[in-house]
């Protein structure tokens, strides 16, 4: 395929969606109409947290729209396009400007910059100290009186040369094993398989929510797939995932037919929080704000 037809090539229609996955068509096409029915898990109603979710700025964060107001500011990776000390130090500064009381942050594939010895991060990390930066580890917030575990990962399935990943073929290497059961919030840079991943999520990662269940999951790095879902855990849930990975049969279109008519409660907010979209990232995008 040249560049031309590479750039003007033609979405398939709804009738060629259908008839080559026509199980996993209908099902994408009525869990999404369930998705878009169901609540957000309930805050808590006597003291709600409010998390301001960004991701993938690529050392466009100047040109963001005005953040909005919250407790806690999570960036979720790819602050650096290039991935230079100066591009992460412009990032961290215009992060450390932000309001918001707590302010914590991940490396994405493109954040060369944190591929570095403890002590040269920790040179540039002291000069903001506002800042909390995770890789494979946690931290307990209080806010307003309120515990929040935290834990972050920089590692997405590998795709080229870039940084803090590991081979596909082989998601142990993540470490997703290690997620604390007691998250509250899980902050990594990829999103785990079938949910806001266009399909290019890890299974292994949404094992591990699986076995978690936070109550939010932040990510970004799959620009196109940015948006909110909520998710209840459920066996009509499972039944999806098992018709989008192509393990599915005729029943779990069934399970999941069936939860369209009674949606359940759900538990767990995931959002892709990329902030550039458009097909050369031309937008910029508002953040998303959730209330826990």
């Amino acid at each position: 395929m040249n560049l031309d037809a590479l750039i003007n090539r033609r979405e398939p229609t709804i009738y060629e969606q259908f008839t080559s996955h026509p199980m996993r068509f209908l099902a994408s096409r009525a869990y999404s109409v369930l998705s878009r029915r169901q609540n957000a898990p309930a805050p808590d109603r006597s003291n709600p947290i409010r998390v301001v979710c960004i991701s993938d700025t690529h050392s466009h964060h100047h040109e963001l729209p005005l953040l909005p107001d919250g407790d806690l500011l999570i960036h979720a990776g790819d602050l650096t396009n290039s991935g230079t000390v100066d591009e992460l130090f412009s990032a961290l500064q215009w992060l450390a400007d932000q309001p918001h009381p707590h302010k914590i942050f991940i490396a994405g594939n493109h954040d060369r910059a944190l591929v570095d010895t403890d002590a040269n991060r920790a040179a540039l990390f002291a000069a903001f100290p506002t800042l909390t930066y995770l890789q494979e580890s946690s931290v307990t917030l209080t806010i307003r009186g309120r515990p929040l575990l935290v834990y972050g990962s920089p590692l997405t399935p590998k795709h080229g040369s870039w940084a803090f990943q590991y081979p596909r073929p082989s998601p142990e290497h993540a470490n997703w094993a290690q997620i604390p059961l007691n998250t509250d919030i899980l902050v990594t840079h990829g999103p785990p398989a079938h949910h806001c991943d266009a399909g290019h999520g890890c299974a292994a990662l949404l094992a591990a929510l699986w076995r978690v269940r936070p109550r939010l999951h932040v990510f970004g790095h799959i620009h196109v797939a940015r948006g909110v879902e909520h998710v209840g855990w459920t066996s009509a849930q499972a039944a999806y995932e098992r018709l989008c990975s192509g393990h599915g049969k005729w029943w779990d279109l069934l399970v999941v037919l069936w939860e369209f008519c009674r949606p359940g409660q759900p538990m767990t907010t995931l959002v892709n929080a990329s902030s550039l979209g458009g097909f050369k990232d031309e937008q910029r995008r508002t953040a998303i704000a959730v209330e826990i």
